[in-house]
């Protein structure tokens, strides 16, 4: 089962440079039935990883301007990750996963304005916090808004058995080795306070996602729900996880159908496709790896 055939799709926005360590994308979108608004992070190699965040705009679907951005700096975080993008009323709200510099957790926090280029990174406040619910980090949201009440599905850390005083020294806990990678999901009535309900999808007990299982997006399939995901074997593949697909009919409860190896892209190298993004018109947004290992944005349709 394949949703999209990423060779086909166009990039749009460029690395900051070449080679590993080099990329663009995380992206998250909500197109407003006319308009498309894209929200995506540039990185490069350590220490500039997740160094900025940006909103780009496009009224035609193929040309996409920049009408927004922010520095880790005035997130007060040491990087950023994949963010979430969405309008309630006359409201727009961003939901962005940074680490902050406090004490180098994975956190994820919300800024509202009235327009795309208002946002005030000064102004984020923490909606979760990993130390609210147990977990190591909490990152890359993803929002649903379904019967009435708003889902976010999150990337979170486990903790370990044992207090780990190692876990944070990097920044980033999910890249140790010391906590899987899972996803979960919170809900929210009025999407600014959230209730924690726990892991989702966890990854697989052995095979090609056994270290990291991320949900990126989420689309209809008749009377249930296909679920694209981020997975890896090993701590040596996290900044490669290839996209695999799952089946809910709840959201809640998930069943792999990518058992042998992940559905869209390769399997490694060049080619490969992860944080996913579709929206409601069908618009398919990708973090896309290179030949020369750096990853790009790219965009393409649904079959």
């Amino acid at each position: 089962m394949r949703l999209f055939d990423p060779e086909l799709g166009r990039p749009i926005v460029a690395p900051p440079c070449a080679g590993p360590g080099c990329w663009a994308g995380a992206p998250g979108a909500y197109n407003d039935g006319r308009d498309t608004y894209l929200v995506y992070r540039m990185r490069r190699p350590q220490p500039g990883r997740g160094y900025e965040l940006r909103i780009a705009a496009s009224h035609d679907g193929l040309r996409f301007e920049k009408v927004w951005s922010a520095g880790k700096e005035q997130f007060g975080a040491e990087s950023i990750e994949r963010c979430a993008l969405t309008r309630v009323g006359d409201v727009w709200r961003l939901y962005a996963s940074f680490v902050r510099r406090t004490d180098r957790r994975w956190c994820i926090g919300l800024g509202e304005a009235r327009t795309p280029d208002a946002f005030d990174a000064n102004d984020m406040v923490v909606v979760l916090d990993p130390l609210d619910v147990g977990l190591a980090a909490v990152k890359d949201p993803w929002l649903r808004h379904d019967r009435g009440r708003w889902l976010m599905f999150v990337s979170c850390g486990t903790l370990p058995g044992s207090g780990d005083p190692g876990l944070h020294i990097t920044g980033d806990a999910l890249s140790t080795g010391r906590t899987l990678s899972v996803s979960g999901i919170a809900t929210s009535m009025d999407g600014r306070v959230w209730a924690w309900e726990g892991p989702t999808l966890w990854p697989s007990a052995s095979g090609w996602d056994s270290f990291t299982a991320r949900l990126s997006a989420v689309v209809r399939d008749g009377e249930g729900w296909l679920g694209l995901y981020d997975g890896s074997a090993s701590l040596a593949e996290n900044y490669e996880e290839r996209c695999g697909i799952a089946r809910s009919s709840d959201l809640r409860h998930w069943e792999r159908v990518s058992v042998d190896g992940p559905a869209i892209g390769t399997a490694r190298g060049a080619g490969g496709v992860r944080y996913v993004e579709i929206t409601d018109a069908g618009d398919v947004f990708y973090e896309y790896t290179r030949a020369d290992g750096a990853h790009e944005l790219r965009v393409t349709h649904t079959d």
